[in-house]
């Protein structure tokens, strides 16, 4: 019997839970083996995992493959330097040489973070980086400093149909905004398309159709076949459409590079660009109430009586920081496809399979 939460396919007949600590050691080994350094490997897995944790599993330690694949055919370099080439007190671009992007990414929101804790703003845009996986987990690297986050990403080539077409315009740009609480952060993580490629992946995994309106196929018709999807539909039409082109536009535009829909085939050739702004409220004059608004409007929110149907009225991000909270001690469910193809990727790279791994 298959049972689903709101936004990600669930059969407890079909998963196989893994521990966060194995699945940790795994990532860091492979990623050894492929030749980083064990400080950047380390931070690739904190990235991975968290997004994992919060049910993410398409951006999470799944892309794992991929990368490793990207890395034998020369197109990202795991010992990449990263370079500063322009800096304000306030802004700064990285040029990040074509690395691992989850380390690019992980260190311009952290220098966006420094930049307004010093003068209540940072902004860094990272050229030329790779696939960084899902946005909110370097937005709640803010909220945790008590700050607002802000990151967008140009990846890849353009996949998600223009609006008033079924050719493709844009890319699936992530945009994420993390709000501090006192409690569990405020989590805005989304793409422009009605759903992302790796969620139609995990459907298709499960054996189940993908909603109405999120893919074409081939011949430009609507599909519900995982297998037949070829072009991602915008999300809410013109707006996904729009946003895709502005999140293009804060990324590779505006340090000089191509968007999307001028990429090559290639995902990882070109590879991703990514923006991060920061906005630490404490220099705005009124930081107490601030968190005191926030927590009060959160609170009004959850006392709102639920709809038919739901069990309770919840904000962005608290159903993520609730599986977070419960798979952190419990471990991680996923499909048995995934932990079968992980498993592979570490013994095909010639890595023993760390100790607590599912048999």
């Amino acid at each position: 019997m298959t049972s689903a939460t709101p936004d990600i396919p669930r059969d407890p007949d079909q998963e196989i839970s893994v521990p966060v600590d194995v699945l940790k050691k795994l990532i860091v080994t492979v990623l050894i083996r492929k030749g980083m350094f064990e400080v950047e490997a380390d931070i690739v897995a904190a990235r991975m995992t968290e997004a994992d944790l919060r049910g993410i599993h398409s951006h999470g330690s799944r892309t794992l493959g991929k990368y490793v694949a990207a890395i034998d055919a020369g197109d990202i370099d795991p010992r990449a330097m990263s370079i500063t080439s322009c800096e304000t007190p306030a802004i700064a671009v990285i040029e990040a040489s074509g690395g691992m992007g989850h380390v690019a990414a992980t260190r311009g929101m952290e220098l966006a973070i420094s930049k307004a804790r010093e003068v209540g703003t940072g902004t860094v845009v990272i050229k030329k980086g790779q696939h960084f996986g899902a946005a909110g987990v370097y937005t709640m690297l803010a909220a945790k400093e008590g700050m607002i986050g802000f990151a967008t990403t140009s990846t890849g080539t353009a996949t998600v149909a223009a609006y008033g077409s079924t050719q493709p315009g844009t890319a699936n740009n992530a945009l994420s905004w993390a709000i501090p609480t006192s409690g569990a952060p405020f989590v805005l993580d989304t793409a422009v398309a009605e759903s992302s490629w790796g969620k139609i992946e995990s459907m298709g995994m499960f054996g189940l159709p993908i909603l109405p309106g999120w893919a074409l196929d081939e011949g430009g018709n609507e599909t519900t076949d995982a297998a037949a999807a070829k072009t991602l539909l915008p999300m809410s039409g013109a707006r996904g459409s729009a946003l895709g082109f502005v999140a293009s536009t804060l990324t590779s535009a505006l340090i000089g590079r191509r968007t999307p829909i001028h990429k090559t085939a290639n995902p990882f050739g070109p590879g991703s660009d990514h923006f991060f702004q920061v906005i630490d409220p404490s220099h705005f004059g009124a930081p107490d109430r601030f968190l005191k608004e926030i927590d009060a409007t959160v609170a009004s929110i959850k006392e709102l009586t639920p709809a038919e149907g739901v069990d309770k009225v919840r904000v962005a991000g608290e159903l993520e920081w609730e599986r977070s909270e419960q798979w952190s001690t419990a471990g991680i469910p996923f499909h048995r496809d995934q932990v079968s193809s992980l498993a592979d990727v570490c013994t095909s790279n010639r890595c023993d399979l760390p100790e607590g791994w599912p048999k």
